[in-house]
């Protein structure tokens, strides 16, 4: 099973925000990201990349 970590991207730097997300899903200028045990946890912004090899999605935030 692959589960990725989702990191927010912003001027600063990046920050994890979810670990172990099985679905992602982006509408609306939002990033609804749901992990293994079905939390959801929903970011302010856009795909930025996922990278399948080592599990890691980065979205960018709005206004960074």
């Amino acid at each position: 099973m692959c589960l990725s970590t989702v990191y927010e991207v912003t001027a600063e730097g990046r920050e994890k925000v979810c670990e172990y997300v099985s679905t992602v899903r982006a509408e609306d200028g939002k990033v609804y990201l749901t992990d293994i045990m079905g939390l959801e946890t929903v970011v302010q912004g856009t795909i930025r990349s996922l990278d399948l090899v080592n599990n890691e999605i980065l979205v960018e935030a709005k206004g960074a």
